[in-house]
């Protein structure tokens, strides 16, 4: 059994959504073959924004020339992983209403943003990593942080959502994770309603309390991980998943075939640890 670990807010979501989904993944390193190329609203207008405040760290640098410029990029990259794929008549529907959505989107988004976008960005997407015990490291990889003055520095995490309501993001496992590793008093999500073309912004400060008590969680489920033994993790009894190891969790439970099943729809991965991903809605994917 190892007697350290590198936590991400991804790996532990799922150790607490479900053991059994977290041996297939990190014990075993499965990772399902994906013989469809998943699209997504929120990876395309995602990559774009990451591409714009990438591209211009102070507030007299952003344009909506520069914006244009980073959506076709993301349009362009994306669509070429569809190239090569033999795509169904919805799938090729599916492209093109993201294509339209996220145009319509980032078109009036550059207006909405400028009077609010007084921060200069200190990184974009760059792996922050912290020691949270001898034993247990914290991994996280923040959208963005941006200092909101010379004492301050925030998260700002991208958001891409059909519906939104205020306070949809008290807590989450990613928002917490990126202050930690960043030294961050907060988290402000920028946040794309595309059900109605509108756009927000909410930050939500962290008090020094609060982020010691999350320390003290990632602490104790990091211990937990490092003491439990692989033959223990087991899914949730009677619980209904639809996470990718689905069929795994289902042959063993009515005894078929483990091995054909893994042989068919997975392959192996050599990872240290995955890159920080979300449960969403809307056009995003985990």
């Amino acid at each position: 059994m190892d007697n350290k670990i590198t936590l991400s807010p991804s790996r532990v979501k799922r150790w607490v959504r479900c053991k059994r989904s977290y041996y297939w993944r990190y014990y075993q390193k499965l990772v399902r073959v994906q013989k469809d190329t998943p699209m997504s609203l929120g990876l395309v207008v995602g990559e774009a924004l990451t591409g714009y405040y990438s591209m211009s760290p102070s507030p007299h640098s952003r344009s909506q020339e520069l914006m244009n410029k980073e959506l076709q990029l993301s349009l362009e990259t994306n669509q070429l992983k569809f190239l090569n794929t033999e795509l169904k008549e919805e799938t090729k529907k599916e492209w093109e209403k993201i294509v339209n959505v996220s145009r319509k989107l980032l078109s009036t988004y550059h207006d909405w943003a400028s009077p609010k976008d007084t921060f200069h960005i200190i990184y974009v997407e760059h792996p922050q990593e912290i020691l949270l015990t001898p034993q247990i490291h914290l991994l996280a990889i923040p959208d963005a942080v941006v200092a909101v003055d010379p004492e301050t520095n925030m998260v700002f995490e991208h958001k891409v959502r059909y519906r939104y309501h205020s306070g949809d993001f008290g807590i989450d496992y990613q928002s917490v994770g990126s202050c930690l590793v960043s030294n961050s008093i907060g988290t402000l999500y920028n946040i794309l309603e595309y059900g109605k073309t509108h756009f927000h912004r909410e930050p939500i400060m962290r008090s020094e309390h609060e982020l010691n008590y999350f320390r003290d969680i990632y602490i104790r489920i990091g211990e937990d991980i490092l003491s439990t033994p692989a033959d223990r993790l087991y899914p949730m009894p009677f619980k209904r998943c639809s996470c990718e190891y689905w069929e795994l969790c289902n042959a063993e439970q009515s005894g078929l075939d483990v091995d054909s099943i893994i042989s068919e729809l997975y392959l192996k991965s050599v990872h240290k640890s995955e890159k920080p991903k979300e449960e969403t809605d809307g056009g995003e994917g985990e």
